[in-house]
């Protein structure tokens, strides 16, 4: 039974926008007079620790500038906000950990996927981290390296303990996570497809955040639009106060309505 594809059910269009340090990019206008519905995503990738904010907008022509907050909707801020604690709820799904050459025993960060916390603690006890170890539980992953390793090999020791520990029944499972350690004292985490919810983390003075990909999305019917001032077209607004970074956009939109030619007859009464 051939049902058509994707594309002809659907009107799908995508653009990148390229931000400089403390700028604004403004999408295209996408209209809205033959469809019900829309789906705006806007995925920043780049350094968005700062945050970056998206704002709905709406005009009343292709080439007109759109005023925000497009079907009385807010702005959305995406990312982190401080390099050590980002919450839950900013869209992260791709960010980098650097590991402290500081940390002692006991410091600990929490990272959280969706609903679900995790706390990591760092020590040196080869015991405690060992992956089995009665003296880990299930609120709790224990992650170091070697008592007595030099520096260089018990920062690189510690970031293998704790990528070992991200995958284990005790944390998030496999197939949720992909990591990646781009350097000796970092791991890169990054939100596979059946991953739930996105990325949160309390880290205090143990790790710090970088976030390199953050995702934020409107849903919005046309019937939202202004319609006293003839709005019909959508668009998006997004701005940094700190750091450049690339956006790329994608609108969905659907409920095409059949319109069929005017009647050119008479009309009975």
């Amino acid at each position: 039974m051939n049902y058509g594809k994707l594309s002809e059910k659907l009107k799908i269009d995508s653009e990148v926008l390229s931000l400089t340090s403390a700028a604004t990019a403004v999408s295209q206008n996408y209209d809205m007079s033959k469809y019900t519905d829309a789906y705006i995503v806007v995925n920043v990738e780049g350094n968005a620790a700062g945050g970056v904010t998206i704002d709905l907008t709406e005009s009343s022509a292709a080439t007109a500038a759109g005023t925000t907050a497009a079907g009385s909707k807010t702005g959305i801020v995406v990312g982190g906000t401080a390099a050590t604690n980002i919450a839950a709820g900013s869209g992260v799904r791709d960010l980098t950990l650097t590991f402290s050459s500081a940390s002692t025993d006991t410091n600990f960060f929490q990272l959280s996927l969706g609903t679900v916390t995790k706390k990591f603690t760092y020590t040196t006890s080869t015991a405690a981290w060992a992956t089995g170890s009665t003296l880990q539980y299930a609120t709790n992953i224990n992650f170091g390296t070697t008592v007595g390793s030099t520096v260089n090999t018990g920062i690189a020791g510690s970031i293998d303990s704790l990528k070992t520990g991200l995958v284990s029944t005790l944390a998030f499972g496999a197939g949720v996570l992909t990591l990646t350690t781009p350097t000796t004292d970092s791991i890169r985490i990054q939100l596979m497809d059946d991953a739930v919810g996105d990325i949160g983390l309390n880290a205090s003075a143990v790790m710090s955040a970088v976030v390199n990909n953050a995702v934020g999305a409107f849903d919005i019917k046309a019937d939202q639009l202004t319609s006293t001032a003839n709005k019909r077209y959508l668009g998006v607004k997004v701005s940094t106060a700190a750091t450049s970074c690339r956006a790329a956009i994608t609108v969905i939109r659907t409920g095409g309505r059949y319109m069929p030619p005017a009647f050119k007859g008479k009309l009975s009464s």
